[in-house]
């Protein structure tokens, strides 16, 4: 058990070197951009690479890139904000992680009868045309199809990306639907990126949910730290937010690749106006099923006041079946996580079951033998097993 200590002890902590600037790292193709350009949010928007011309003229597209893109147009089109896809690492070509979120493979075309185009049940469980409710105290608040960028392994890939626009009519008759069940505390406003709005719609909603006595929590779901972190530049946001704090900001960084100097000043930015950080990362075969992989993007986010919330195993959504791991690949990765990061770095590893039956977490299993209410042998992060008398 000595050797085994002190084999653990010996390991380093697996950090990230270089944080980078996606302003540095931008394709020749923006090279002419400013930063104060580069730095605008609405900049970012307008300039999003939405079809393989745009695409290739500023990564270079593999010849099969561009056929996917072709080919899937019609079901999940592409979307890229110019700041993600400076962050593509052109050395690794296809197989670079960030390349591999933005960029659509002809696996999109593959259909499985064990995947579903709503796999969270969010239809089944609409209590309006943009409004879900799957638990007791909780309800979700849809609000736009439009993101920064359309994440290839998006469980709602089958409404993100639709050409038709959800009014406001819908959203006021969402809000008046969740505020009618007293039961509901805690409300999710999510999409597609709900940060696609304008500020007087995202005030509105932020309004109208800290009016009722029974909404305890407001959670804001959107990727835009990791995707358009210049999103966060705009003054008028922050002090909207701000207003109606504190707002819970779930986001989604997957890979140390995402972690930028933009991001960093993103969540600072968040923090500042006294808004709660967590992180959801998705298990994404190829990318992050190792823990090596997410254990310095772990570190980063504690480091920026981002907290490790949840690891999602990826959602049996039709398009994703190439992105999908096993459940024992995750909790592989758990283990190793276990011993390498404090509590504080260690996610909730869930699935969200089919159907929308909710989210089950997912442990790996320490007890390597013994009774209950006996001796138990217990298994710690470095392999040793304990004796431990259960009561």
């Amino acid at each position: 058990m000595e050797e085994l200590e002190l084999n653990a002890l010996s390991r380093k902590p697996i950090v990230i070197q270089d944080v980078v600037s996606s302003y540095d790292r931008r394709p020749d193709a923006w090279r002419d951009v400013s930063e104060k350009e580069w730095a605008s949010w609405e900049w970012q928007w307008s300039h999003r690479l939405l079809n393989a011309d745009d695409v290739d003229r500023v990564i270079g597209l593999l010849p099969h890139e561009r056929r996917a893109i072709e080919d899937v147009a019609d079901q999940f089109s592409v979307a890229v904000s110019p700041h993600y896809a400076a962050l593509i690492h052109s050395e690794l070509k296809a197989e670079c992680p960030i390349r591999k979120q933005a960029i659509p493979t002809a696996s999109e075309l593959e259909c499985h009868e064990d995947l579903m185009s709503d796999p969270l049940g969010e239809y089944r469980h609409a209590i309006s045309f943009c409004a879900t409710r799957r638990y007791p105290d909780r309800a979700l608040i849809y609000t736009t199809h439009e993101c920064a960028m359309r994440c290839r392994h998006c469980t709602r890939r089958g409404r993100v990306g639709l050409m038709e626009r959800i009014s406001h009519e819908d959203l006021s008759k969402a809000v008046e639907c969740v505020l009618a069940e007293e039961r509901v505390r805690d409300v999710l406003i999510s999409g597609g990126d709900p940060l696609s709005l304008s500020n007087e719609e995202l005030e509105f909603l932020f309004a109208s949910l800290r009016k009722s006595d029974h909404i305890d929590v407001i959670r804001l779901c959107t990727r835009m730290p990791c995707t358009l972190p210049q999103r966060f530049n705009d003054p008028d946001l922050l002090d909207i937010l701000n207003k109606y704090s504190p707002i819970y900001v779930n986001t989604q960084f997957n890979h140390p690749y995402e972690a930028s100097c933009e991001a960093a000043h993103a969540l600072k930015a968040l923090r500042q106006i006294g808004c709660i950080l967590g992180n959801q990362s998705v298990l994404l075969r190829g990318i992050n099923d190792r823990g090596e992989v997410l254990e310095p993007l772990y570190r980063w986010l504690l480091r920026e006041g981002c907290r490790p919330y949840y690891l999602f195993l990826c959602d049996a959504a039709q398009g994703t079946s190439h992105f999908r791991t096993s459940i024992q690949a995750g909790l592989e990765v758990m283990d190793t996580l276990r011993g390498r990061l404090s509590g504080l770095g260690i996610p909730h590893y869930v699935i969200d079951l089919p159907g929308g039956y909710g989210k089950v977490d997912l442990c790996p299993q320490h007890i390597e033998g013994g009774e209950p209410n006996a001796r138990m042998r217990i298994r710690n992060w470095f392999g040793a097993v304990v004796d431990y008398k259960d009561v």
